[in-house]
């Protein structure tokens, strides 16, 4: 019952904390939105980065084709960024430079607990009774 009612340690965010996306072509995943690069998404890490882009709603792909490198064309902005605001693009920047699409693979979701074998009940139920003792 506490899992269900999200009560204590367990609960809560046990589902969401597990499950991470792993990109492909990037052509089903939004670049700001969605969970592809870090624990949370970009719109949560780079907040203010996010408030002031044109883009919100970009695909992942259509951001790299616009260009994410210094002065690339993804990079609009509503208003001229001020210095601190730079510095954090380029952190954010440092973030992508990693990242490389493979056009032959589609974007799936992976199962944290056992990615090889994905969403299994026994999993689940094996991680929160450990959690709950």
């Amino acid at each position: 019952m506490s899992i269900r009612d999200g009560v204590g340690e367990v609960g809560g965010a046990w589902f969401s904390d597990n499950i991470v996306r792993k990109i492909g072509n990037g052509e089903n995943t939004l670049f700001w939105t969605g969970h592809w690069v870090v624990s949370s998404p970009l719109c949560v890490q780079f907040r203010r980065l996010f408030n002031l882009a044109v883009h919100k709603s970009i695909s992942v792909p259509k951001m790299f084709l616009l260009g994410c490198e210094d002065e690339g064309a993804g990079w609009q902005w509503r208003r001229r960024l001020w210095a601190w605001e730079e510095e954090l693009l380029g952190e954010f920047r440092i973030l992508l430079s990693d990242i490389s699409l493979s056009q032959n693979t589609t974007d799936r979701w992976l199962w944290r607990l056992d990615p090889s074998s994905g969403y299994l009940v026994r999993s689940v139920y094996q991680m929160l009774i450990i959690q709950v003792v």
